[in-house]
């Protein structure tokens, strides 16, 4: 008999909670699809968006065009998205596929690298897509797993800015 079991789980070692409100993130450095390192510190005191997804996982196709309207809302509410994949090595069609779709600064957002789930795994993610948001301190306001759509992700950054 063959099962097949299919899920936006990545780990099958022990299940972690995801991360704790109210923690502090450190400062991280991951590269993006250009090469270039990229630090947490590099965002200033906005309030930050962090998207976790995979492109072996096909909800990012599916949250893409909300990312994008996301991405157009930063500036006036002092916000910065960022997108993490988990994804091991990227292949260049992988890499070209998106920058198509991204093409001009179309996306909005930075796309950076955790092939080997470093971020992830000290944010103890179970899965993707998870949004974490983090306030002007960098502690943890809200973990959502799943992409629960712009309004819920909205709120969260509204929230995590002290409501302005």
């Amino acid at each position: 008999m063959l099962v097949l079991v299919a899920g936006v789980s990545w780990a099958e070692e022990e299940v972690r909670p995801p991360p704790p409100v109210g923690g502090v993130v450190e400062d991280f450095g991951l590269f993006d699809m250009e090469g270039r390192l990229r630090r947490l510190g590099d965002y200033g005191e906005d309030v930050i968006v962090l998207n976790f997804w995979a492109f072996w996982c096909d909800t990012w196709q599916k949250q893409l065009g909300q990312l994008k309207e996301l991405a157009r809302q930063q500036e006036e509410l002092g916000f910065r998205l960022i997108v993490v994949s988990v994804d091991g090595q990227w292949s260049d069609m992988q890499k070209a596929h998106l920058r198509r779709i991204g093409a001009a600064g179309e996306l909005g957002f930075p796309v950076l690298l955790d092939g080997q789930k470093v971020l992830a795994g000290r944010l103890g993610l179970r899965r993707v897509p998870t949004v974490v948001v983090l306030d002007r301190e960098r502690r943890v306001r809200w973990v959502h797993e799943a992409y629960p759509g712009n309004p819920a992700v909205l709120g969260a950054v509204r929230n995590a800015a002290g409501g302005r």
